[in-house]
């Protein structure tokens, strides 16, 4: 067992292990949260176990006493493997986050089923098969604390990203059961909702958006959709709609404050977006709704209808 002192919090964990998952990320579009997560979790006192899928791009985190460790959530003895070394050092898992997690680009026509299933594997599947490892000997211990990463998404869908916000809506139901099923057992499960985050977006280029095909339907919509994010791509001085974006940074201090409050919130929201499009919905009726997601979002306009009627004909 670890003789590691536990973090000052306002509770008090049976274990002071912390795992987070999607740390490993070096892409340009990678929001980095997990990354700031993993530093602010151990000044905090946490011995953090930060993970991915490749944990050579984690030297910097191994280089400050980090553990990191290859995780995927879709080779379930990964997640075994990372979970049995912190069972055998620490008795339990104190707090897990779960952060992994990607966005697939794809009307549904263009989404292949393999894709759309790929997709719910990571961000929920895997997700979830890592939470019931890890809920055993935290249920034994009677302490634990399981953040679930959302994202505004989870929400509402718009065009284009349909089973990345699905996956989403999903994990946000399956959590708000979860909590009802472990409330009397000693965990907590908190679920994080980020309004956009700076740099986490779409590439700035078409071809890179990994599409699967029938983009002579969705073209001139793709472009659009391209155009649209480039305020959200700036990390430094954003303009327009990219300034209510909010930094990873300000993402990982929130999970922190959940991470360490005695009675955490059921839902974190970040930022102004999610706070706002989060009550509007409600108040506004889905007619109107609607319509404000058509002004507001990028979504295929006429020609694109036109379009797609000449070439599926």
């Amino acid at each position: 067992m670890s003789t590691t002192t536990a973090p000052p919090l306002s509770w008090s964990p049976v274990s002071c292990a912390a795992l987070v998952t999607g740390c490993g990320s070096t892409s340009g579009l990678s929001s980095g949260t997990g990354r700031h997560l993993a530093i602010l979790l151990q000044e905090q006192g946490w011995e953090v176990y930060a993970t991915g899928r490749d944990p050579e791009v984690m030297g910097d985190l191994a280089a400050r006493g980090i553990h990191t460790r290859r995780l995927d959530l879709t080779d379930p003895q990964s997640m075994k493997e990372v979970v049995t070394e912190i069972q055998d050092h620490h008795g339990s898992v104190g707090l897990l986050v779960n952060n992994a997690a990607y966005s697939l680009n794809g009307t549904v026509l263009e989404t292949s089923i393999d894709a759309a299933r790929d997709q719910f594997e990571t961000n929920l599947f895997g997700t979830f098969e890592l939470t019931r490892m890890v809920l055993p000997d935290m249920i034994a211990a009677r302490s634990g604390r399981i953040v679930m990463m959302s994202s505004i998404f989870g929400l509402f869908g718009t065009a284009g990203r349909g089973y990345y916000e699905a996956s989403k809506h999903a994990l946000e139901g399956l959590s708000d059961a979860l909590r009802l099923e472990v409330r009397n057992l000693g965990l907590d499960v908190v679920v994080v909702e980020p309004s956009p985050i700076r740099g986490g977006f779409v590439p700035d280029d078409v071809s890179a958006l990994g599409l699967s095909g029938r983009e002579e339907v969705y073209g001139p919509f793709w472009e659009h959709f391209v155009r649209w994010h480039e305020t959200y791509r700036e990390t430094e001085r954003p303009t327009g709609r990219g300034r209510t974006a909010v930094t990873s940074e300000a993402v990982a201090r929130c999970v922190v404050r959940a991470a360490g409050a005695r009675q955490p919130r059921i839902r974190y929201r970040i930022g102004l977006p999610v706070r706002l499009l989060g009550t509007m919905r409600g108040l506004i009726g889905e007619t109107n709704w609607d319509r404000f997601v058509r002004w507001f979002f990028p979504h295929p306009q006429a020609a694109s209808t036109i379009r797609a009627q000449e070439v599926l004909r």
